[in-house]
């Protein structure tokens, strides 16, 4: 007989797999008062030591705001969406948007 490896239990969220050297990572919280996109905007201000009033990319030249806060919320009927993720550039800054609320920025 063959031990076999057990099977994984089905992922209820995406997440990246291992941590990459020279990327931020930051944790959004759906259930806290902050947008998703809020969160994103801090957390690029953080990575590119910017005072976040005093940033200057509008986060909607990448990508819209709207469709980010809504794209891991759950269906209207309550129930949650499919494990994802979406990745976007924002100022050559690769932007990656976990189901999970894991957000990673790796720079330039």
């Amino acid at each position: 007989m063959i031990d076999e490896p057990p099977n994984d239990p089905p992922r209820t969220c995406e997440r990246p797999r291992t941590r990459q050297p020279n990327t931020y990572y930051v944790h959004h919280d759906p259930t806290g008062s902050a947008d998703l996109t809020t969160t994103i905007v801090h957390a690029l201000a953080d990575v590119m030591g910017e005072d976040v009033t005093g940033t200057e990319f509008p986060l909607y030249d990448s990508v819209d705001p709207d469709a980010l806060d809504r794209l891991f919320a759950p269906k209207t009927d309550g129930t949650p969406r499919p494990p994802g993720h979406v990745a976007f550039s924002v100022q050559d800054y690769r932007v990656t948007v976990y189901s999970s609320g894991e957000i990673a920025i790796t720079p330039p």
